[in-house]
């Protein structure tokens, strides 16, 4: 755990330092500590991470012939580029994290109210190390997340682009489409939540079924499997999201940001969890919740905000880490950290 617990204290220790000394966000340092740790590690670390890197470590072409009809096109060519200049799986890595990173902390300097609580909550949460497992999706949440500003201005053609390319990457990132139409339809939130929950008790099983029969990426999403980490996820964020509802009547009839949010995040748990309830696989499409629960980077800064109290901001950065540990440790084989060979000095 010692890498990942030094690239947090490090980028909460510069984050504050700018803040309070230069008065600044600061951007640039904590990219390079941020984007540092996934380009280095080993394909071991990441439940997923191996499958990305067969070429690599093969040194084989997979595009000799085309590309898979299977596969989103945006990221064969990403792949198919570097595979042509190097079999050196660290390029990929670093060149992913240089399409999230950024997106991440660029978008939370822009909507966030409390610049540092966003970065604790992006990295102690599971958003940062999401594509350290699912690097295709990891990429495409990351450019989603880069599409909000977009969203809450209402800018229709420059959201849709981003999302578009995002779903070159990986096309759950679609799903975002009909939010953009949603959040900004004029009736009460428990209306929108209610209906989400309907509309996606009725066609979940048909979806996922239909998607398996498909393409065999899916099949596992059809698979009932005895595993805690997606529900132990689900359950933590919802407790959240209903937190945030009770909390936040005044921030929502007054901040745009909060309210649009609040509404992304809601909404996405009432479409997620009739998905939980089919008891498939947690890694499948419950994945989609981060597209949705992304929103906490910014809804829990105007919580604690709201209560302003020293002692309960104390608690939470003690709890934040204490989740991040465990997260880290117990699910998508993150743990031990693992650098990649190429780096080993002994």
């Amino acid at each position: 755990m010692i890498p990942y617990l030094i690239v947090l204290f490090f980028v909460m220790f510069i984050t504050f330092i700018e803040s309070k000394k230069l008065s600044r966000k600061a951007i640039i340092v904590p990219s390079l500590f941020l984007i540092l740790l996934p380009s280095l590690r080993s394909n071991n670390i990441g439940t997923d991470s191996k499958t990305y890197t067969l070429a690599y470590d093969f040194n084989y072409d997979p595009y000799r012939y085309g590309f898979d009809p299977d596969i989103e096109y945006g990221y064969q060519l990403l792949d198919s580029i570097i595979l042509n200049f190097t079999h050196n799986y660290f390029w990929l890595f670093f060149i992913s994290s240089l399409f999230v990173i950024p997106a991440y902390l660029l978008t939370i300097k822009k909507l966030s109210i409390n610049y540092y609580y966003s970065i604790l909550i992006f990295v102690t949460f599971g958003f940062y190390t999401f594509f350290f497992n699912g690097l295709r999706q990891g990429i495409a949440m990351a450019i989603c997340f880069f599409s909000l500003p977009y969203l809450i201005e209402k800018r229709i053609i420059s959201y849709f682009i981003i999302i578009i390319f995002a779903a070159m990457f990986h096309v759950s990132a679609l799903v975002m489409v009909p939010i953009y139409f949603l959040v900004n339809l004029k009736i009460k939130i428990e209306y929108k939540v209610l209906v989400c929950f309907i509309f996606s008790t009725l066609i979940s099983q048909i979806l996922i079924g239909y998607l398996a029969k498909g393409n065999s990426r899916y099949d596992n999403y059809t698979r009932e499997v005895d595993q805690a980490g997606g529900y132990i996820t689900l359950l933590f964020f919802a407790l959240i999201g209903f937190f945030v509802f009770v909390t936040g009547k005044r921030f929502r009839n007054e901040d745009v940001v909060f309210n649009r949010s609040e509404q992304i995040l809601l909404c996405g748990l009432a479409l997620v969890f009739p998905v939980a309830f089919l008891g498939t696989d947690p890694s499948g499409p419950q994945r989609i919740l981060y597209y949705f629960t992304s929103m906490c980077i910014f809804l829990i800064p105007y919580v604690l905000k709201k209560y302003n109290n020293i002692f309960i901001n104390i608690l939470f950065v003690i709890f934040s880490i204490f989740y991040f540990l465990i997260i880290t440790m117990r699910f998508g084989e993150l743990y031990p950290y693992q650098i990649n060979p190429i780096f080993e000095v002994f």
